[in-house]
């Protein structure tokens, strides 16, 4: 959607595997033809054919009368001490890329330019643990990103009973292995080291603001933060997204830079389609 500038029965990019056409024109395209500079780094799966067999399967298994375990039991796991800031080594590698390239690139070019840098936090790690199919439902940090976590401000979401869920919550937790017993401890750790794989995320973003204030292109450029899903953190039962809860699927939208007011929240519902006509 945030490429397309389409909604998915629009472009039928139904799920991780199903997405867009290798030939889809994008706001990126547009902005290149209307002679803007354009870069990108990391993530980038909007086309077809990426993740697993899956993926593509998952997505048309909710009528079948049997139930499917596609995710491994969410748990958490610390990394390091105290002096470890570089977690996902991936992610800074690729904010490192990006760092580079506005020192290196971006403040010799004669035109403007458009950047993006797609990251995987704070997306749960893999579960090889978990055998075949294992999914993503480790939740990593360092003694230095969990310190930055106020306990104590984190609230433990109320469940009601497997017996009384709907159906379709039913097979969310069950497929994300979330239907066994789970201490409060076990909840409010999943959910503190979460806040602190945000916050680490929030630390590569703050490299980039670095890397622009740097190099005097801070003031005139344009930032746009946001995602492409949330995190359920064991709201409803359930890690993870694929569900229409809020915790699924609201993500950030925050945008800075010249003509932006400052401290200002617009209450209109928007999507990431809004992000394509935005853009141009």
């Amino acid at each position: 959607a945030m490429w397309s500038g389409l909604f998915t029965h629009l472009t039928e990019s139904w799920n991780n595997f199903k997405g867009l056409d290798p030939d889809y024109v994008t706001w990126m395209d547009l902005m290149e033809k209307h002679g803007y500079h354009s870069q990108k780094f990391g993530k980038l799966d909007y086309t077809s054919g990426h993740h697993s067999v899956s993926n593509r399967v998952e997505a048309w298994t909710r009528d079948v009368h049997f139930l499917l375990r596609q995710e491994g039991r969410p748990t958490v796991n610390i990394t390091g001490d105290r002096k470890l800031v570089r977690v996902m080594e991936a992610d800074w590698r690729t904010t490192d890329k990006a760092v580079n390239w506005i020192k290196e690139e971006a403040v010799n070019l004669t035109q403007p330019f458009v950047l993006y840098l797609g990251l995987n936090l704070p997306h749960p790690y893999p579960s090889p643990y978990a055998g075949e199919n294992f999914g993503s439902s480790t939740f990593l940090t360092s003694p230095y990103w969990l310190e930055k976590v106020t306990y104590e401000a984190i609230k433990i979401p109320k469940w009601i009973s497997l017996s009384e869920m709907h159906p379709v919550d039913y097979y969310s937790s069950y497929t994300k292995n979330c239907t066994g017993e789970f201490t409060k401890e076990e909840v409010r750790n999943i959910r503190a080291f979460y806040y602190a794989m945000c916050a680490e995320t929030d630390g590569m973003l703050g490299e980039i603001i670095s890397a622009l204030g740097d190099t005097g292109l801070l003031r005139k450029t344009i930032i746009i933060f946001t995602a492409d899903h949330g995190e359920l953190a064991m709201e409803h039962r359930q890690f993870y997204k694929m569900s229409m809860y809020e915790g699924s699927s609201h993500v950030p939208l925050l945008i800075m830079g010249p003509g932006v007011k400052e401290q200002q929240e617009i209450p209109n519902l928007v999507s990431l389609v809004d992000i394509y006509p935005t853009m141009l």
